[in-house]
């Protein structure tokens, strides 16, 4: 499983699946949102759909608080991602 959670997780920027893991658990949750975050800061439909779907199944796997560990303690990893996944894993 910890391979499947790295190889994910290479797929995209971390800010991604923070917000996905973000609205992850809230009612009526729609991928839609985190897509049009994507496309709003230029990023292309096929890696959208890449990055949707590596964050799906992550969460799908319920290893959102692994991926958020790893996000949280990443050096190479922006600050306010970083801050944002230590956020969430405190709120859970």
């Amino acid at each position: 499983m910890a391979k499947d959670l790295d190889f994910d997780l290479k797929m995209c920027g971390k800010s991604v699946y923070v917000t996905y893991f973000e609205f992850w658990n809230k009612p009526g949750f729609d991928e839609r949102i985190v897509h049009e975050q994507m496309r709003q800061v230029g990023k292309d439909e096929a890696g959208i759909k890449m990055c949707i779907q590596a964050a799906r199944r992550i969460a799908e796997n319920g290893l959102q608080v692994e991926a958020l560990k790893v996000i949280a303690n990443s050096s190479r990893v922006n600050q306010t991602a970083r801050e944002k996944a230590r956020s969430l894993l405190n709120s859970m």
